[in-house]
């Protein structure tokens, strides 16, 4: 049995393009096989950014709040010392941060 190709696979912005998968009737959603996610686990790994995620907890800094950045993920980003950045509430639970 062949599966329909669904939406793009994109893993923190890497687009792994469109692979098979199942769609669910009721709601929609798409799930990929054993076998897929092997392949994209197996990519992600070898890109060293499987893992990425990381609990922080907030310090401070006189009356501000500082948030420290991983080594990892600075390294993902290309973040160094000095360099610019926009920091933005998306909602309640959830802020942004853009690299310029």
């Amino acid at each position: 049995m062949s599966l329909p190709p669904c939406n793009y696979v994109e893993f923190f912005s890497i687009d792994f393009g469109k692979r098979p998968c199942e769609v669910c009737t009721s709601c929609g959603s798409e799930f990929l096989d054993d076998s897929t996610l092997g392949e994209i686990e197996t990519e992600i790994k070898k890109r060293k950014i499987f893992g990425l995620e990381r609990q922080i907890k907030f310090g401070r800094s006189g009356n501000s709040l500082v948030l420290r950045i991983q080594p990892e993920i600075a390294a993902f980003t290309d973040t160094k010392a000095d360099k610019m950045a926009r920091i933005f509430p998306v909602s309640k639970n959830k802020i942004e941060i853009e690299l310029l």
